[in-house]
């Protein structure tokens, strides 16, 4: 029988536990036919081994005390098989425990589930969102646990990401790839931290998430699944992050339109000072939005900050240089749809992601670049504003009455 890491953790937990208990019993109190059966688990005949091994396996948990007793036994065979049969029925309580958990989805019964009441809280408890969470269960009960306690949850998470990274767990056959439950366990977990104590978590857990073989897991799912859902929203908190531009990243890694448009209208809507992560949020604001978004970006059209240098053998030798607002330039030609080569780009490549690979979109000449910057002020002047408001027009016509 195969068991998951988390799984193995709760029912070693739960034999430690019980063991403790044990310790403190008076032998009165332990079946005697048990104890007898258990005795035998050392007798020198291998049949009736055997014979007690499957007769203590058919009792189950009724006589799992005694086989906790057992397990500090003197005889080597004894505490051996005691501790395989115990562990298989534990493993099978444990199963049952989830069932009977999937199943209640009125919420009739008693769940002692660790993370069970934060997790419904902030998911749900639909059938498929109790499947999900049962899986967390499987994969990361101790994570859990320390979820509900909050007892050194920020370091166990740390340590529990860590040993997530497929890069730092090789097999033969390459990288294992983690399970999206022990992420999504994660996830929930960091929501539970102070924005401090989430900060080390932002780079290491976006390199999850950006993990071409986990994104294939989560990418395509709908809407409302849950690993789909919590990855949303973790790319919507680390977005507010000092490390902000990973989470900006990943809501357009992952292609999520309405959260893109509410990090980008947030953010370049209030900034005051820019950066060079602002880039990504008029990336979020040209592929996700439409005209309303082009004042926007007007803004970062004065921001010189450098934010990409880049060679190829077309630019002969030269090194391409791309600034702030030659990003925020091109993306307000996507957005009035208009061809960057019209305005000396040469260098842009389309991308389904950041509408235009975001190293590609600069000069190798100041020259060039001010001849751009010009003719977009020209545009703007001359047919621009004109074509905004045609554009807004345009769309409140087309809005039906009831969404108005």
């Amino acid at each position: 029988m195969q068991f998951r890491t988390g799984t193995l953790w709760a029912v070693f937990a739960t034999i430690f536990l019980l063991v403790t208990d044990t310790s403190a019993q008076q032998e009165s109190e332990l079946n005697p036919d048990y104890q007898a059966l258990i005795q035998s688990l050392g007798d020198s005949s291998y049949q009736k081994r055997e014979s007690a091994h499957e007769q203590l396996v058919k009792i189950g948990m009724k006589a799992r005390r005694e086989l906790a007793a057992a397990l500090r036994n003197p005889d080597l065979e004894i505490r051996s098989r005691a501790r395989r049969i115990y562990v298989d029925l534990m493993y099978e309580d444990f199963e049952q425990k989830l069932e009977r958990f999937i199943n209640d989805v009125e919420g009739r019964l008693e769940h002692d589930l660790p993370g069970w009441d934060i997790y419904r809280k902030k998911i749900g408890g639909s059938p498929e969102e109790r499947k999900f969470f049962a899986s967390m269960v499987r994969a990361e009960s101790k994570v859990l646990r320390a979820i509900e306690t909050k007892k050194g949850l920020g370091e166990l998470l740390q340590d529990r990401v860590k040993q997530l990274q497929p890069y730092g767990n090789y097999t033969p056959t390459g990288p294992t790839v983690p399970q999206v439950y022990s992420i999504a366990t994660v996830m929930l977990g960091a929501s539970e931290l102070t924005d401090a104590e989430r900060e080390s978590l932002i780079s290491p857990v976006y390199n999850l998430l950006n993990y071409s073989q986990i994104k294939s897991q989560i990418i395509d799912k709908p809407d409302h699944d849950v690993s789909k859902r919590l990855t949303r929203e973790w790319a919507e908190l680390a977005s507010t992050s000092r490390n902000r531009t990973l989470g900006l990243m990943l809501i357009l890694n992952y292609g999520f339109e309405e959260t893109g448009l509410k990090v980008a209208r947030k953010m370049l809507g209030t900034t005051e000072s820019f950066s060079t992560s602002e880039q990504y949020a008029a990336i979020c604001a040209a592929r996700f939005g439409g005209a309303e978004e082009v004042e926007l970006l007007l803004p970062l059209l004065e921001q010189k900050t450098l934010v990409h240098s880049w060679s190829t053998p077309q630019a002969g030798g030269k090194l391409i240089k791309t600034q702030l607002r030659d990003t925020a330039l091109i993306m307000l030609l996507h957005l009035t749809k208009q061809d960057p080569a019209d305005y000396g780009y040469r260098f842009s490549r389309p991308s389904p992601i950041y509408v235009y690979e975001v190293y590609s979109c600069g000069f190798t000449e100041d020259e060039n670049r001010d001849k751009a910057h010009a003719k977009w002020n020209t545009w703007w002047e001359e047919s621009g504003k004109k074509w905004l408001a045609e554009s807004r027009a345009k769309k409140a016509a087309d809005t039906p009455m009831d969404s108005k």
